[in-house]
């Protein structure tokens, strides 16, 4: 097993065991393993590992457990809390966000399992929503719009 899997296997087993309040923790708890890394190898390690910092510390983001409410309440929430704007393109909606949160939205409007989606693609601060027809991407933008600002359900 090469160094980076090695590392990487032991961050996992850290914060699924019960998690580490600071990456200075990780940098600790793999001193420990004898495994020497800076704060910023242990950063980018999270990163790659999906790892989500929370209250209580960094944990797995599939050891968080799904988002617990109606599909389509969890889709407003984040859209309310993550997108900056949504707009049609074609039969593509474009939904642009902070850096990092574009996950949490794609992750949220795949869960709501809309008729009018055939799919999502999501970068650092941008998703593509492949919707099914011209009309359809145009009344979802306007759905995820009202959604956004609290003032509507998706259909």
């Amino acid at each position: 097993m090469s160094l980076l899997h090695r590392r990487r296997n032991l961050i996992a087993q850290v914060l699924q065991a019960g998690g580490a309040a600071t990456q200075e923790e990780l940098v600790a708890a793999l001193s420990r393993e004898g495994v020497r890394v800076t704060q910023g190898t242990v950063s980018r390690d999270l990163a790659a590992l999906g790892a989500v910092k929370t209250p209580a510390g960094y944990r797995l983001a599939g050891d968080l457990g799904a988002p617990v409410g109606d599909p389509t309440e969890q889709l407003g929430s984040a859209l309310s809390r993550h997108a900056v704007s949504v707009r049609a393109a074609a039969s593509i909606v474009v939904v642009g966000t902070a850096p990092g949160h574009a996950g949490v939205v794609a992750d949220a409007v795949d869960a709501a399992d809309l008729e009018t989606v055939a799919g999502t693609i999501a970068g650092d601060d941008t998703i593509f929503i492949a919707a099914t027809s011209l009309a359809a991407a145009a009344a979802l933008a306007a759905e995820l719009n009202a959604l956004a600002a609290g003032t509507a359900a998706v259909s």
